[in-house]
This record gives C-alpha cells, structure tokens and sequence, in this order.
C-alpha cells in the first residue's frame, strides 16, 4: 500500500514536471543564435571587403565527404565601401548551408539570399578566392532605396557587464541606416 502511493505520488509529480517542461518550451525561442553584438564600427574592422551589390543566382552544393552542404552565392558588384572588390565585378559568397537533394542544413542566424535581391555585405576573404559574410546576418543588410535594413531574426545577443566579466543580454540599437550614413561611418573606422 505505501509502495503503491508512493508510486502514484511519483507518476504525479512526473505528469507536473513534463507539463511545466512543456509550457515553457513555448515560451522560449528554440530557433535562436547566441552571439556577441557588431556594431557598424565592428563589421568594418573585421571586414576585408565591404560592397553594395544583386545577387545573380545561388547554388548549394555537398562537400567532398557528403556531410556538409554549402551554399554558393554569385553576387554582381555595384559598389564599393572598402577593398579590393571593384564596381561590376562578379563575386561568390560562400556559406554553410541550404538545402541539397531534400536535405536541409540550416540554423538561426544564418543569412538568406534570394535572386535578384539587392544587399550589402560586410565580408572577408575566404580559401578559394570567394568571400565569407561577417558575422552572420550581421554582415548581410538588404538594400531598400537609399536605406539598408539588417535583419537580426533568429539572434539572440550578449554584450559585458561594464562593471566585470558577466555576460548580459543586448539589444541592437538600430536596425536601419542611411546608405551615406553607413559609407560615412565605415571610412571613419580605423
């Protein structure tokens, strides 16, 4: 009899603990990226390249060993804020992930390309001559006019304490800046 109340209090308290476990589950953001917080300042010192430009077309690929899939993004210049990338040019971005043969390799923070879609990217060079985007969605802001938006879904960012070494949760300042604002601050970047 005490084995068998025992055991209903036990099943009880297990029932309690996977709904409490449930219920927060759909509060939390199960799809996000933890990373630290550029600022302008901070894509242009880690940048090799900076340029404004449309993306011609994409393409995903697997790596040699078939455990990795990449996505390849040709990307026709249209301008310049830092580097060797000239105006007109034609470049590759290359990324982990996409989606090959109906596999999937994805995560939050990663930054989409659409064809024909107009962006400016913060980048650095990569091993075969292409270019890598700097700090994730960070580094990738999509073109609207003579304005730039950056799209941080899906990332979660921590910034120090200024008293000590405790990370805190940040939130970005801006998400939208002038085209002339942004060449403005980038050429005043050491």
């Amino acid at each position: 009899m005490i084995q068998t109340k025992s055991l209903r209090k036990m099943t009880l308290l297990a029932r309690l603990l996977l709904a409490s476990a449930l219920s927060l589950c759909m509060f939390v953001d199960t799809q996000a990226t933890i990373m630290h917080y550029l600022e302008i300042e901070d894509l242009t010192r880690l940048s090799s390249d900076i340029f404004q430009g449309r993306v011609l077309s994409t393409n995903t690929y697997w790596n040699n060993e078939h455990t990795k899939i990449y996505t390849e993004v040709r990307f026709q210049v249209n301008g310049t804020f830092k580097g060797g990338v000239t105006t007109g040019q034609t470049v590759t971005i290359t990324q982990l992930g996409g989606e090959k043969d109906g596999v999937m390799m994805d995560f939050a923070g990663r930054p989409d390309f659409s064809q024909g879609e107009e962006t400016m990217l913060f980048t650095t060079r990569g091993k075969r001559s292409d270019f890598v985007v700097v700090g994730m969605k960070q580094g990738k802001m999509h073109v609207e006019g003579n304005e730039a938006v950056r799209d941080l879904a899906g990332i979660t960012f921590v910034g120090r304490e200024s008293a000590g070494n405790a990370l805190q949760t940040v939130q970005p300042k801006r998400t939208r800046f002038a085209l002339d604002e942004l060449r403005h601050r980038i050429s005043n970047t050491r």
